[in-house]
Parts: structure tokens; C-alpha cells; sequence
């Protein structure tokens, strides 16, 4: 029986022993206790209001900004320019220089003496990079540009343009020689 015993009171220890653990919580019994003591301080009271200022509201007469404003109707005036007895030759047939646009064509030179007379002929680079020689009274351009004077630094012209319906006038162009434009 002393055998038995031995084994039983050796369970019966453990047991107590369990019984007598030391409490998990002493840490943080010991942190609230230390954190009690320490002295309180003041919490600042909360600002102080202010209300705004009264405004009134002036634009109660007006149209409400969340409406959709009502259609406006717009009358276009519309003023007829003078007209000009300036019309372009339609009927005529088109010379080949104007098939391109004045912007394009270059003058490169100019020819005197050609067939006898004293004639000064000019020297016209297509958009083509093609030269062709022209005189007075012939046509450059897609405007009707008539050439009226050649010297030996350009060509002037002068273009019929579209100024409105039905009407033309008439402006002036310069064709410099290549090399002298700036």
C-alpha cells in the first residue's frame, strides 16, 4: 500500500501546485496602479463658437441657376458690300500656270530681247519644279491673278477674289525673285 500511496500524493502536489499559480494579470495590475498615481492633468475647454455674419440674398429676382435658361433668338444682320463692277472673265479660256496656287509659284529670272523686241519676259517655277516664261497681260494663279508689270526683281499682279455673294474685287500680288525674299 505504501507503494500506491507514494504515486498519490505525488498527483495530489501537481494538483495543489496548479491551483497555486501566480495570477497573469499582476503586469498590467501593477501599469493601471502606477498610471493611477501619477497626477491628472486639465483638459482645455472647447473653442468657442462664432456664427458668420447675415448676408442677404440680392438675386432672388434673377433666373434660378438649376433652371435652364430659355432659348435666345439671334438675329444676324447682314450687311451687303458695295458693289464692284470688278467681275472675272469666266469665259476665258485658263492659261496652264493657273492650275496652281500663287503661294507655289516662284519667279527664278527674267528674258529680254526675245522675238525681236524689247519685251521683258519672266521666269516662273511651277509646283512642279517646271520653268515657263511670262509676259505681261498673261494669267498666274487660281484668283484670275493678271500679270500687270514684270521688272527684273518680281512680277506684280493683281487677283480677283470672291468679296461676298456675287461680288469681286480686285487685289494686288507680288511674285519676288528668288533669293531676294526675306
Amino acid at each position: 500500500m505504501r507503494i500506491l500511496k507514494l504515486p498519490l500524493v505525488f498527483v495530489s502536489l501537481i494538483v495543489l501546485q496548479a491551483c497555486v499559480q501566480q495570477d497573469p494579470l499582476v503586469d498590467l495590475k501593477a501599469y493601471v496602479q502606477e498610471q493611477d498615481s501619477r497626477p491628472t492633468g486639465e483638459i482645455p475647454p472647447p473653442p468657442e463658437f462664432v456664427s458668420p455674419d447675415f448676408v442677404s440674398y440680392t438675386a432672388s429676382s434673377r433666373r434660378s441657376p438649376f433652371q435652364v435658361p430659355r432659348p435666345i433668338e439671334l438675329v444676324e444682320e447682314q450687311k451687303e458690300a458695295p458693289k464692284s463692277n470688278v467681275k472675272p472673265d469666266l469665259t476665258r479660256v485658263k492659261e496652264y500656270l493657273e492650275s496652281f496656287r500663287v503661294e507655289n509659284l516662284s519667279m527664278v529670272g527674267t528674258l529680254q530681247g526675245l522675238e525681236g523686241n524689247d519685251l521683258l519676259w519672266a521666269l516662273v517655277r511651277d509646283g512642279d519644279g517646271e520653268v515657263h516664261r511670262v509676259r505681261e497681260g498673261n494669267y498666274l494663279g487660281r484668283n484670275f491673278g493678271r500679270i500687270i508689270d514684270i521688272t527684273e526683281t518680281q512680277i506684280d499682279l493683281i487677283e480677283i477674289v470672291p468679296s461676298g455673294k456675287d461680288n469681286w474685287v480686285e487685289r494686288p500680288r507680288v511674285i519676288v525673285l528668288d533669293g531676294l525674299e526675306q
